[in-house]
This record gives C-alpha cells, structure tokens and sequence, in this order.
C-alpha cells in the first residue's frame, strides 16, 4: 500500500521504529552517563575514606598496643593483690589457730587470775593506804 508522498507503509514503519530505538538509545545513554557519575562519585569518596581511615587504623593499633600494656601492668598488680590476700589468709589463720590452741586457753586463764589477784590486792591495800596518808 502506497501512501501519499511515495511512501509505503513498511517504510513508516521502519521510520517510526527507528526513532523509536534512536529515543531508547538516547535515553540509555543518558543512564548510563548518570551510572558513570555516580561510580565516580562512590569512587572518590570510597578513595577519601580509605585515606582518612589509614592513620585512624594506626592510631587505633597505637593505642590498643598502649591497652595491652597497662593489661599487663594491670595483670601484675592483680597477682600482687592475690598474692598478699593469701598471706593475710594464712596470718589470719595462724591467729585463729593461736586463740583456739589450749596452750593460749590456760595462758589466757592465768593472765585474767593474775590481773584478779592485783586488782583484789589493790583493794585491799587500798584503805590501809588512806589511813596512813591522813
């Protein structure tokens, strides 16, 4: 079929699918630019970061080496602490086991007779005292 012009209806056709994949094209070429943006961009950025993060990551080994050494000193101090709590234990225990022996027991005994004894002497002699001062 002839159209006016001397064109036939196959050759619109071809004309309007080619404009129509010129369109597409077009509008491929544009996401595709936008696509290379922003892989630029993420590109950059990713390059920023990697640049501020390298001295981050030093500093943050410098001070985790500085943890680990205050750990070990830390580490000292603690198996000193333990160290003098078992010897406190064993001075504790040796007084309880002092206090309970029956050697302290009769000791003990003849400490508080003896301070008995005194105290009745000193009142006994205590009026005598009195008499001879008057």
């Amino acid at each position: 079929m002839n159209l006016p012009g001397g064109r036939t209806l196959g050759g619109v056709a071809a004309l309007v699918c080619a404009i129509s994949f010129a369109v597409f094209m077009l509008a491929l070429a544009l996401v595709a630019l936008k696509l290379a943006r922003t892989i630029s961009t993420t590109n950059r950025m990713l390059e920023d970061v990697r640049r501020q993060t390298l001295p981050l990551m030093g500093k943050l080994q410098t001070a985790m080496d500085h943890v680990n050494r205050e750990m070990g000193y830390l580490d000292s101090i603690l198996e000193a602490a333990q160290k003098l709590a078992e010897r406190v234990g064993s001075v504790a225990e040796a007084a309880r086991r002092l206090v309970n022996s029956p050697l302290f027991r009769v000791l003990s005994l003849g400490v508080g007779a003896q301070r008995t004894l005194a105290a009745s002497a000193a009142r006994e002699e205590g009026p005598e005292r009195r008499e001879e001062g008057s």
